[in-house]
């Protein structure tokens, strides 16, 4: 038993020892001495007279019946302290068992919750960290690639389309699971911005993949060698091994 619950149970023993003496006292007040003692006492008859042998002859007295003692009823103010009594015990026992059984149980299960989240989410980030090292490790494996894809005799257009989807194909190959809410371009932003690349560099190879994509107009040797500006600049900025336990 320790320190801290010794005292606890002191008081709630105490309280509940006054509670069963506060109800035998009621108990005693409402049914009155008459009802806890029971017993008719010597009898009359038992005593012997002195003039028991006059009384014998002579004519016995015509003597009324004694009427019976009623019982005292208990007091009215003996009844409100004995409520007023056992309202203060069962507020005292509630009080009592509140702080040491609901309120310890309510903080211990607080900082169980509070330990769980703070090792999720430690967890957590070292997945995500795990996961963007090894995409990294990927996109840097696949530089060469990709560089001399986007720099073939193909047509701009085309060129500029493959070079974007090849980062989703490399995320891909490193583990990194696009979600189900994601489009294919949400997934490659989402994959380049986890590989700390440089944002300048990624938005300006995402309009000119929009732009040879969907739009109409030509897509000229100038939107090549932008692209191909932005995807060193991209290759250049990728996180290294190093900055993972950073």
């Amino acid at each position: 038993m320790t320190r801290r619950r010794a005292p606890s149970l002191v008081v709630v023993s105490a309280l509940a020892g006054a509670l069963l003496v506060v109800v035998l006292a009621a108990w005693a007040s409402s049914i009155g001495p008459s009802g806890v003692l029971r017993g008719d006492g010597p009898s009359a008859a038992a005593t012997p007279s002195a003039d028991a042998s006059d009384s014998a002859s002579a004519a016995p007295e015509q003597r009324e019946p004694p009427e019976p003692a009623q019982p005292r009823g208990t007091p009215p103010w003996v009844r409100a302290f004995v409520w007023l009594v056992n309202i203060a015990v069962v507020v005292g026992l509630v009080v009592l068992a509140a702080r040491f059984g609901a309120v310890p149980l309510v903080r211990s299960t607080r900082r169980r919750r509070a330990e769980r989240r703070r090792r999720n989410a430690g967890r957590l980030e070292f997945e995500v960290l795990e996961a963007a090292d090894a995409v990294a490790r990927e996109m840097r494996a696949g530089a060469a690639d990709q560089r001399r894809l986007l720099g073939e005799d193909s047509s701009p257009r085309n060129a500029v389309v493959a070079c974007w989807d090849r980062f989703e194909t490399q995320a891909a190959a490193a583990g990194l699971a696009r979600a189900a809410w994601e489009t294919s371009a949400e997934y490659t932003m989402r994959v380049l911005d986890m590989v700390d690349a440089d944002q300048p560099a990624v938005s300006r190879l995402g309009e000119l993949y929009r732009e040879a994509r969907f739009s109409e107009h030509p897509v000229t040797e100038d939107h090549r060698r932008e692209a191909l500006a932005a995807l060193d600049a991209i290759h250049r900025t990728l996180r290294r091994p190093a900055e993972v336990g950073a």
